[in-house]
């Protein structure tokens, strides 16, 4: 039997991609507002927040302004585990053991 795949869009990335999208293509709230004839501006910060998406027809607006294809305007949502490597220091430990006993010692 096929396991069945869903995929839903991640709302935080998305409104990253849009946030970054909008800036670096130079326009401001106020132009995206009058070019998507919104009344006011806050949907569009609360895609950019991620609270919310675009709809169908604001977004195919949205890539014909920013000059890019819907689908690299909505991020998929990741429901892999991400596991981050930070580098670590083998000597740290070491290193604050011999600094708290020089201390000690010159008190």
């Amino acid at each position: 039997m096929k396991k069945e795949m869903s995929i839903s869009l991640d709302l935080i990335m998305t409104g990253q991609v849009l946030k970054h999208m909008i800036k670096k293509k130079g326009y401001t709230i106020s132009e995206i507002q009058k070019e998507l004839k919104l009344s006011c501006p806050q949907p569009i910060y609360r895609w950019m927040s991620g609270q919310t998406l675009p709809s169908l027809d604001h977004l195919y607006k949205l890539s014909a302004l920013l000059k890019m294809h819907m689908e690299d305007l909505v991020i998929p949502r990741q429901d892999e585990v991400w596991i981050l490597h930070r580098a670590r220091n083998p000597y740290r430990n070491r290193r604050v053991v011999t600094y708290l006993r020089r201390m000690r010692y010159s008190m």
